[in-house]
């Protein structure tokens, strides 16, 4: 009993650190989603999106946001960006089509943690998850940078 008991201490210390490593490697120094949510998180009609970004340290500032609304879903233009330190964030929003359209007037600097809230989202369709598909300009760089994409898990 000793003995497995020893080996599946040893298994679990050696793929710990490797794990860890594994997911900080993914991420990188590029900006990147931390997660979404809806509010409420029922089949509601009229519902809150949240979608938290990072842009970690040494990533160059982001100037700019490109996201676009899954069908089924109409977004107004009842939308706030804020950072977690600074607070609310001077920006300008439009809605072209189907894309949300965020020109930050004040680049954002590296270890910034930001939440973009779309207030008043108008479910038309039926989904499980809907699915924003997001892209960034970083200041120094030319052309649309995807950074990846917002699931929000419908139940």
């Amino acid at each position: 009993m000793k003995r497995l008991i020893c080996s599946a201490a040893v298994a679990l210390a050696l793929t710990v650190p490797i794990a860890a490593d594994y997911a900080d490697a993914s991420i990188g120094s590029s900006p990147h989603i931390d997660g979404a949510v809806q509010f409420p998180e029922t089949r509601a009609r009229i519902v809150r999106h949240t979608i938290r970004l990072h842009i970690p340290q040494g990533s160059s500032p982001l100037s700019h946001l490109t996201i676009d609304v899954p069908e089924g879903l109409i977004v107004n233009n009842n939308i706030t960006l804020t950072e977690d330190v600074k607070g609310k964030i001077n920006a300008d929003f439009s809605i072209v089509d189907n894309q949300i359209v965020v020109k930050i007037s004040q680049p954002l600097a590296s270890e910034s943690k930001l939440k973009l809230v779309l207030n008043d989202v108008r479910v038309r369709g039926i989904s499980n998850a809907w699915l924003y598909r997001i892209s960034t300009k970083l200041v120094g760089i030319n052309g649309e940078i995807p950074i990846g994409v917002a699931r929000i898990r419908v139940y």
